[in-house]
């Protein structure tokens, strides 16, 4: 492989000696000698980075370099012939001494002091032989293709610096800006990066000489707006920063610094709708802010609760907003005579919208007057209603739930005497389980979306009464070792006991259920005048019980793994953490929807049923509801037991105690069910 190099370098040093020669007695005495070696692909094959050593006709073509002549002795200083192995880097100091020098104090040329390997150099950004002046529209540092340039850097996701510190991609904001959208569209008028960062001197926003540092950033933006900069220099916002208040916001505070959006884009945080909480909540619904220079408190809040604030949320468009009342960028103390909100000119700044307001209309809304806490009345008021809201609601609700009780209590005397005796539809065992399953999923429930929703006024209430989250997590991890003991407790049910095997044998799902399901869709469409005649458990039943099943083993495993991570990752692949905490969410989310939509329908708000079953108590239900619901169930395998002959008894003897008391014929049997589908 030596050999080979050793040849090839001999080969170019004796064509490089040769066209030297040839280029001494050439004709062409305006022609840069280096050009007749560095154009020829054929001289550089099998060297390293060959194209690193070409220097082509068109590259040349048009540059300015070219055009004033310059020779490549100028950039490529230093070279002495043979240069096989040269890597002298080429300069632009003896023309550009003064540029370079800002670019040394510069960001980038900091991280090319460094040693940082992607920090950009002059060649990055203004090309290697084809540099064009940046007033070329072709010249990628022509003030519409420079964002292009930059984003070369500032465009990549994950640029590090040499402290493997992440840049951010302003290209990406800027590009959806107003300011990027101009230069897109080739508008020279558009602000450009240059523009806010200068050229070749950019400093971070913390030096204090920057464009973009807080006292300067003004200054910059007046460059194209500087209209506003002297309503903005006039402002309070502005007299504070000039006093070295930097917590004051300036131009970018409010506008954003790289996706500036206009005021009348609904994604703006200028914008109407957003302009109360995203451009000026920031600061003042900032308690510290508020506190550390004594600024009246709640006026966000009172703005959001007014008629104005309910219907900027809403879009409205005309309804006034914060700048309406304090300008946009001249905002002033109330104090300050020139002030929209002075008492001078409050009326006249009311006016706007409201052409017959005067001072007296001026004077009813305001923050104070608008805020509950500020304004005495308003505080009465609340506290009247807080006392009526809780003695009237509440008095309906007890109102409600007496009511409520009698007809619970009364469906349960009818259940008792209506049909004659009743079955054991449930044992005591059967009927604990479910009282345990209910309990401890309706504290998983409350407990698990109290994390997950922290914010909800309802999660407020548990902390108030000592809910925190230490209690939260014990109480949710409690009631999931409640449930799974429950589950295990019903394995041992439908498994090692006579009655659990029976009840899990009509739980299997069969062909019939899905007849089931289209007799009873017929039977309540008008479209048949037979009753479904259901089995020991119908189709809604069995579904939710295997739901169940399904549900239960997949929140303990996927619960077992979030409350012991490092174990799960012992056994399981890293993905089972995040993979369960998903599963998790969606099936709690999954498993109480169903409940009510499905479950409780069933049990509470089926006609049938409302206002409650009291199967789930007892265990027991009504012969004529068996009869009713479960007819397949009744002939099959309890018509013949002597608590069915002991009801029909009980009907034949209340049906014929009915014609003695009235001298009427005894009421009909009800009509058996059709076999007929």
């Amino acid at each position: 492989m030596r050999t080979l190099r050793g040849h090839a370098n001999l080969a170019v040093l004796g064509v490089a000696l040769l066209c030297l020669t040839l280029g001494a007695a050439s004709a062409q005495e305006s022609e840069d000698p280096c050009l007749m070696c560095h154009t020829s692909p054929a001289l550089f094959r099998g060297q390293e980075d060959p194209d690193r050593l070409l220097v082509t006709a068109e590259e040349l073509a048009g540059s300015v370099h070219e055009m004033m002549g310059g020779s490549c002795v100028l950039c490529h200083q230093g070279m002495e012939y043979p240069h096989l192995e040269a890597r002298i880097q080429p300069t632009c100091s003896p023309c550009h001494t003064e540029v370079e020098e800002q670019f040394e104090g510069s960001l980038h040329g900091y991280a090319v002091a460094r040693g940082n390997p992607r920090a950009p150099t002059c060649a990055n950004c203004h090309g290697v032989h084809d540099i064009l002046a940046s007033s070329d529209p072709e010249a990628p540092t022509h003030k519409v293709r420079l964002p292009n340039t930059c984003a070369g850097c500032h465009g990549q996701a994950g640029l590090l610096t040499d402290q493997l510190v992440r840049l951010p991609q302003n290209f990406t904001a800027y590009a959806q800006s107003v300011h990027g959208q101009g230069t897109a569209r080739g508008l020279a008028a558009a602000a450009s990066c240059a523009d806010c960062h200068s050229v070749h001197d950019l400093k971070s926003a913390a030096d204090p000489e920057s464009r973009i540092h807080p006292l300067n950033v003004a200054t910059t933006c007046g460059q194209c707006h500087p209209d506003i900069q002297l309503d903005y220099d006039r402002s309070i916002h502005g007299r504070a920063l000039a006093a070295g208040l930097l917590d004051s916001p300036t131009c970018t505070g409010c506008h954003g610094e790289h996706l500036i959006l206009s005021p009348d884009n609904p994604a703006a945080g200028t914008s109407g709708s957003h302009q109360a909480t995203q451009t000026c909540g920031p600061c003042h619904n900032d308690p510290i802010i508020i506190a550390k220079y004594s600024l009246e408190g709640g006026v966000v809040g009172s703005y959001l609760d007014s008629y104005h604030g309910w219907v900027s949320r809403r879009d409205g468009g005309t309804v006034a907003t914060c700048v309406d009342c304090h300008s946009a960028h001249l905002v002033l103390p109330e104090e300050d005579p020139q002030s929209l909100t002075h008492p001078d000119n409050v009326v006249a700044t009311c006016r706007r919208c409201h052409p017959g307001a005067d001072f007296r209309f001026a004077e009813s809304y305001s923050h104070q007057s608008a805020s509950i806490s500020a304004n005495p009345v308003n505080r009465i008021i609340r506290q009247i209603y807080i006392v009526l809201i809780v003695g009237v609601i509440g008095g309906m609700v007890i109102h409600n739930l007496v009511i409520i009780n009698y007809y619970v209590m009364t469906r349960r005397r009818e259940a008792r005497a209506g049909g004659g005796d009743e079955i054991v539809r449930m044992n005591r065992s059967e009927v604990l389980q479910h009282l345990l399953l209910t309990v401890s999923f309706v504290v998983l429930v409350i407990t698990g979306f109290a994390l997950r929703y922290p914010e909800t006024l309802w999660v407020d209430w548990l902390a108030a009464v000592g809910m925190t989250e230490t209690v939260r997590g014990v109480t949710h991890r409690a009631a999931a070792v409640l449930m799974m003991v429950t589950a295990l407790v019903h394995a041992y049910h439908v498994f090692l006991t006579r009655r659990g095997r029976g009840a899990l044998r009509a739980m299997l799902p069969e062909v019939q259920d899905c007849r089931d399901v289209v007799d009873n869709l017929r039977y309540h469409t008008w479209r048949t005048e037979a009753h479904a005649r259901f089995g020991r458990f119908d189709y809604s039943q069995k579904a939710e019980y295997w739901a169940l099943v399904w549900g239960t083993l997949i929140m303990a495993l996927t619960g077992l793994v979030l409350w012991f991570p490092t174990w799960a990752v012992k056994v399981f692949p890293v993905l089972v953490v995040p993979a369960s905490q998903t599963i998790h969410f969606y099936e709690a989310i999954l498993a109480t929807l169903a409940i009510i939509v499905w479950h409780f329908f069933f049990v509470i708000f089926h006609p049938d049923e409302y206002p409650m079953s009291w199967t789930w108590i007892t265990g027991k239900m009504s012969m004529d509801s068996v009869r009713k619901h479960h007819a397949r169930w009744y002939e099959e395998e309890i018509a013949t037991t002597p608590e069915a002959e002991a009801s029909d008894l009980g009907i034949r003897a209340s049906a014929a105690a009915f014609t003695l008391e009235t001298g009427m014929p005894e009421a009909p049997e009800p009509p058996k069910e059709s076999d007929d589908p």
